[in-house]
């Protein structure tokens, strides 16, 4: 048998009150195509997002190769391997172009391959350098579908490919390229773990695993002609504050939260008057940076936007962290201060700027990084991250404190 890429070790996953998966044991080795069967809500998606590292456990641990991603202590690490990744929604968010989102998939791997025969394949080669948002539901299941399988072709060395329903919205001819793009994959050592009801994909799988029986079948997939790996190059690979940034000032989606946060307090202290005057340095520090702490107070915008088609779980699965707004804090924190100092009529120092841009910084990010933790909570929505924000107002007044 072929060194396993991915186990399962007495896995016991809890959803609400229900025990989904419970002591199950899965191994995937390389050149094999595992595919989970069995009745809708038998725990097919719960067990591969699992061996994703994606789901808290009750107990066991998950291994991807030696390294063990994630246990039932709560312990989270990288993956050493390529992974591909197709979530039974998308991943993508609505402003990324489609070769974007590829390119940007095969670059975790640090090598990309040509994508253009797997565009034409799919029948999306007019639509390469359109935005997610203007395709069908179909052409959207498609690039999602290349996005998982393209890591693969890229990697020199053996990947992790799991597919959730991956045949979802392909009409025939797609499904056909699917089956001998896995095939293809196996054949060049990776490993697939594939949920599906289809028996078009479960047919061509090396062994079937029944999730509701907890148990393993062999299978014996038509025989294919070995493939050759495809010709790959190195690439930098995309980090989720590069891709954060870009996804920011592409959509301007900071202007229309922490911006205006900032802009509308600003504004309503120029409707005071003239009234600095009358204040004394710590008063004054304190509404000078007031907008900028606003601005930073509204957190990162772009955890919302990953909430489309549960990109930012697409991002933890196959990149190990979610996209965020990098240095932009930076750079808006020193121009409001900036604008700060300019209404209010007082001078413009250049430790004042400075503090403005770190303070925005901190301040957002901190805030970002609290949205980002109710966001793997069981009921996200049901916590206020706003009611939290409070705790940041006694660093800010010793700030203040000390900058006066």
């Amino acid at each position: 048998m072929a060194k396993a890429l991915l186990n399962l070790v007495d896995v016991q996953v809890r959803r609400g009150m229900n025990t989904v998966l419970d002591g199950c044991s899965l191994s995937v080795g390389g050149a094999q195509i595992v595919a989970l069967t069995g009745a809708n809500g038998a725990g097919k998606s719960t067990l591969l997002e699992t061996a994703a590292g994606l789901l808290p456990m009750e107990q066991g641990h998950v291994k991807h190769g030696e390294v063990v991603v994630a246990d039932a202590e709560g312990r989270r690490r990288t993956s050493p391997f390529t992974t591909g990744m197709v979530l039974q929604r998308n991943g993508m968010l609505g402003s990324e172009m489609v070769s974007e989102h590829l390119q940007m998939a095969m670059s975790m791997s640090g090598h990309s391959v040509d994508i253009a025969p797997f565009l034409k394949a799919f029948n999306l080669m007019h639509r390469a350098n359109d935005l997610v948002a203007h395709l069908s539901q179909g052409q959207a299941r498609k690039v999602a579908v290349l996005a998982g399988l393209l890591p693969a072709f890229a990697s020199p060395t053996p990947a992790l490919v799991m597919l959730d329903e991956p045949d979802a919205g392909l009409d025939d001819a797609s499904i056909e390229t699917l089956v001998g793009w896995m095939g293809e994959l196996c054949t060049m050592g990776h490993a697939l773990l594939i949920a599906t009801h289809d028996e078009r994909l479960m047919v061509h799988a090396t062994q079937l695993f029944d999730v509701g029986q907890n148990e393993r079948q062999v299978n014996t997939p038509p025989a294919g002609k070995k493939a050759e790996p495809r010709p790959s190059r190195p690439v930098k690979p995309l980090s989720p504050a590069s891709f954060g940034v870009r996804m920011h000032l592409r959509t301007m989606m900071w202007l229309n939260t922490n911006a205006m946060a900032g802009l509308l307090t600003l504004g309503l202290f120029l409707t005071m008057g003239d009234f600095m005057e009358e204040l004394d340095s710590l008063q004054q520090m304190g509404f000078i940076l007031a907008p900028t702490l606003a601005v930073g107070l509204c957190g990162d915008p772009l955890v919302a936007a990953l909430r489309e088609e549960r990109a930012g779980v697409w991002w933890r699965a196959v990149g190990g962290g979610e996209p965020h707004a990098g240095w932009m804090p930076l750079a808006i924190g020193a121009a409001f201060t900036l604008l700060s100092t300019t209404g209010l009529g007082n001078a413009r120092e250049a430790h004042v700027i400075l503090t403005g841009a770190v303070l925005c910084f901190v301040v957002w990010h901190c805030v970002g990084w609290m949205q980002r933790s109710t966001q793997r909570l069981a009921r996200p929505h049901a916590v206020f991250v706003g009611l939290l924000t409070p705790v940041l107002i006694l660093p800010y007044s010793i700030l203040i404190s000390v900058l006066s």
